[in-house]
């Protein structure tokens, strides 16, 4: 299923959170904000272990780096559900992003968490990032 299919199925702008006044502000402004679609494929039987390491661990490891979560989502229908986890990331701009990855991959508390749970096994099979921009149109998020 391509990205453009997903999205449309999910709804996904109609569904993300408000932003701060001032972050809405600085969109409006022109600034570089750019969101961060990724989509993750989970071998077999590993999407609950995945979704319990982003619900207790990851997601705040994220915040903690300044990585934004807007939403995290699971497919309901076939062939996605039951092995995907879709979310979405705000950064401050494409360079933030790139150096909330490099710190993000060697964060110490991220190798130990990953390493634990992934011990007797690797969770996602493939993964998929694609950078977005609110159109001119778009509401503000």
């Amino acid at each position: 299923m391509d990205r453009r299919k997903l999205l449309q199925i999910m709804g996904a702008t109609a569904t993300l959170p408000l932003l701060s006044i001032t972050e809405a502000k600085a969109q409006q402004a022109g600034t570089e904000t750019v969101y961060e679609l990724r989509i993750y494929h989970t071998y077999e039987g590993k999407l609950e272990p995945l979704l319990k390491r982003f619900r207790e661990h990851e997601t705040k490891i994220f915040e903690r780096l300044g990585m934004h979560g807007v939403a995290f989502w699971t497919p309901t229908d076939d062939p996605l559900k039951g092995r995907t986890l879709v979310y979405m990331l705000r950064h401050r701009s494409r360079a933030a992003a790139t150096e909330n990855w490099a710190r993000f991959s060697k964060d110490p508390e991220w190798i130990k968490l990953k390493a634990e749970t992934e011990a007797n096994g690797a969770f996602v099979e493939k993964h998929e990032s694609t950078f977005l921009a609110l159109t001119d149109f778009s509401p503000v998020l």
